[in-house]
């Protein structure tokens, strides 16, 4: 359900979001990828993505790039901000900012295109270097008209000389860098302005004034935009500024000063960020039925793109709280939060908010996290010493609702980076929070399906084994894994008449319709087995009532009766029991057909004794179609090899070493069949 409302989301976005996998075929086109590249979904989706958008004289440079990544794990271009030209449908190009992300999804990977048509800008940026042009003139010409020309422009700008002083800035400059005048911003120096601020590039690296493109200019070096997020360190206010710089010359030719013109990309690249954001989650919260650890894994994703601190607290229908998680980027800081908790027993946060949001189910956002509201929060001078040392500066918390029913809450504080949370970020926050709560409620239902599924199997089976005298019997029985259905394996043993009946089988399907179908195996086998003491002739009985069902219904079986040293063994449709021996391991007896499947069918019995020593193992098919890493089955010969290894064994030990070998053999987190084993050990003669 996660997958499904971010695809939601996705398509209410603004930019084009275009997925593909391995192959590059499309997987998803949003609707913005429909209006700018002028192609449907239905047109779209299953098609090479090389073909649709990108322009003929760069597809060998993707199709490479592609190839490299996934042969390497080394992508150059993933997660930057490419400008290059986009190809609609009727042939067309356009210039376009892409990003591309790359997201691992089960066995392979997932590539995320999110495409802008920046032809607008770019006219926009032709007529910022015309205006530049002009004022590159007017420096010559005349400071008046200089000023008429750069101070009608809503982008900021600033000049700099050679001595790294301002020597013009238009008033959005002046206002944007938090002056109030052009004088006051000329009497402080560059150093100064930007110590005012925590200052990254857009992977989150610090950025220095050596960095920034107008000062590596004055230095004869290069300089490209430069895409930078500041944090004000005495507001907190966030934002992201597109850096443009470019030199001015003397007469002469040389660089007399720079300009550089600072955009504010700040609503853009958080309406990015929060997307890209949103799907990760979405993938995290869908990856796995282990809602706890899930829940780990999305506060950690929190820290840092939403806060410096997340935790998660879920709450019982009695109203206890348990803390499912902490994260933070810091170890040392997640070791305050132990010690606070040690001092009071709760999560840290402001005074009731927690209580408030769990009773009301709304969420709370504070912008500042004061000494009030902490000397509130806190019970002794301990406390309140603790959280001082925590740095709280703002905070939130915010409900995982569904419906009326509040499960938890998520609470994300701004602390050490400066940063102050806002309501873009309580929106994001609630979004993420949603999610969260589907995936919790979706895990639930699947534990209690599970449960009931489980309960409902070992109905099907016998409580204990019986004991036999000179014999030893074992067993395992391991359901298909992340499965809430009820499984068609089965076995059981129990006395008659002077002897003792063995059966093993596999009904078809799963769910209800397999466990009333098991059960109505179990029961003809054992009530036949009143009047009845040949095991062809209890199959035949099985038959008979599984024809008469109202649907197909088939089964394998294998039944056989024992009788001190003596087995009677009839087979229908079942893998054949191997003998363990001292000579080595073999097959026995011959198969029949399938019970319910065919009409005028009848089974033979097979005799033969049993030496001191020997185990009959009598297994299902879940054991032989087990799949390894490379994709091939376990196998008969597989099996043969490993029970080789336990000819001198009793009973209990070859079931334990076949199941460990089974489970090292067997590929990823799923068991894609039940299986199930029975094990039959002769210990010494039998005295009747």
């Amino acid at each position: 359900m996660a997958a499904t409302l971010t695809e939601l989301l996705l398509d209410r976005a603004h930019s084009a979001v275009v997925s593909m996998d391995e192959q590059g075929v499309v997987t998803y086109w949003n609707p913005s990828a429909e209006r700018i590249f002028g192609r449907s979904s239905d047109e779209a989706v299953g098609r090479a993505m090389v073909d649709l958008i990108v322009p003929a004289r760069f597809r060998d440079a993707h199709l490479a790039g592609v190839r490299h990544f996934l042969a390497t794990g080394d992508g150059p271009a993933l997660d930057r901000r490419i400008e290059m030209a986009a190809l609609r449908r009727d042939g067309s190009e356009f210039p376009a900012e892409i990003t591309l992300s790359a997201l691992h999804d089960g066995p392979g990977w997932t590539f995320h295109a999110f495409v802008r048509d920046i032809s607008d800008r770019k006219h926009a940026e032709q007529e910022n270097e015309r205006l530049v042009r002009e004022l590159r003139r007017a420096l010559h010409w005349s400071e008046r008209r200089f000023d008429a020309i750069v101070g009608s422009l809503s982008d900021p700008v600033t000049i700099r000389d050679r001595e790294h002083r301002f020597v013009y800035a238009n008033r959005a400059a002046v206002v944007q860098l938090g002056f109030d005048s052009w004088e006051a911003l000329r009497d402080t120096s560059p150093d100064a302005v930007m110590a005012d601020y925590l200052v990254f590039d857009a992977h989150g690296r610090p950025v220095s004034m050596d960095d920034i493109p107008s000062v590596r200019i004055l230095r004869g070096e290069p300089a490209d935009p430069l895409l930078i997020h500041t944090i004000h360190r005495h507001t907190g206010e966030r934002r992201w500024q597109l850096l443009k710089s470019a030199p001015l010359l003397d007469l002469s030719g040389a660089v007399e000063a720079t300009i550089m013109i600072i955009e504010d990309v700040t609503e853009r690249t958080r309406a990015e960020l929060a997307a890209t954001f949103l799907a990760r989650a979405g993938e995290v919260l869908a990856s796995s039925l282990d809602y706890e650890q899930t829940l780990r894994n999305v506060a950690e994703l929190a820290v840092p793109d939403i806060a410096d601190w997340c935790s998660v607290d879920l709450v019982d229908e009695q109203g206890e709280r348990r803390s499912v998680a902490v994260a933070h980027g810091d170890p040392a800081r997640l070791a305050l939060v132990e010690r606070l908790r040690a001092a009071r027993g709760d999560r840290p946060g402001p005074a009731r908010g927690m209580a408030q949001v769990l009773a009301t189910g709304e969420p709370v956002l504070y912008s500042e996290v004061t000494e009030d509201m902490l000397r509130a929060a806190a019970s002794d001078d301990e406390e309140l010493a603790l959280l001082g040392e925590l740095g709280f500066r703002s905070g939130m918390i915010v409900p995982m609702r569904l419906g009326d029913r509040v499960l938890g809450v998520m609470t994300l504080v701004g602390a050490e980076s400066g940063r102050v949370l806002d309501a873009f970020d309580l929106r994001l926050a609630q979004q993420v929070a949603a999610r969260a709560a589907v995936a919790i409620e979706n895990s639930r239902l699947y534990s209690e399906r599970s449960a009931v599924a489980h309960t409902l199997q070992q109905s099907l089976l016998p409580e204990r084994l019986p004991q036999i005298p000179g014999y030893e019997l074992a067993t395992i029985y391991a359901p298909a894994l992340q499965s809430t259905e009820v499984g068609g394996d089965f076995y059981d043993a129990w006395a008659v008449d002077g002897a003792w009946m063995i059966v093993i089988g596999d009904v078809t399907g799963k769910g209800v319709q397999a466990a009333a179908l098991t059960s109505l195996v179990r029961h003809s086998l054992r009530a036949a087995s009143e009047f009845e003491s040949r095991p062809a002739r209890l199959l035949a009985h099985v038959d008979r009532a599984l024809k008469k069902q109202h649907t197909l219904s088939i089964c394998t079986a294998l039944c056989l009766r024992l009788q001190a040293d003596r087995v009677t063994m009839a087979v229908g449709g079942h893998p054949l029991p191997l003998a363990l021996t001292p000579d080595g391991v073999r097959q026995v007896g011959a198969s029949g057909p399938l019970l319910g499947g065919f009409p005028d069918v009848e089974w033979d019995d097979l005799a033969f004794a049993i030496e001191p020593g020997t185990t009959l193992v009598t297994y299902t098919d879940g054991i032989t179609d087990a799949v390894g890493a490379d994709g091939s089955r376990y196998g008969l010969a597989r099996l043969c090899r490993a029970l080789e290894q336990c000819t001198e064994l009793a009973a209990e030990p070859v079931v334990a070493r076949l199941d460990h070998a089974v489970e090292e053999f067997r590929a990823g987190d799923g068991r894609a069949d039940d299986i199930a084993v029975l094990a039959l050990h002769r210990s010494g003669r039998h005295d009747p």
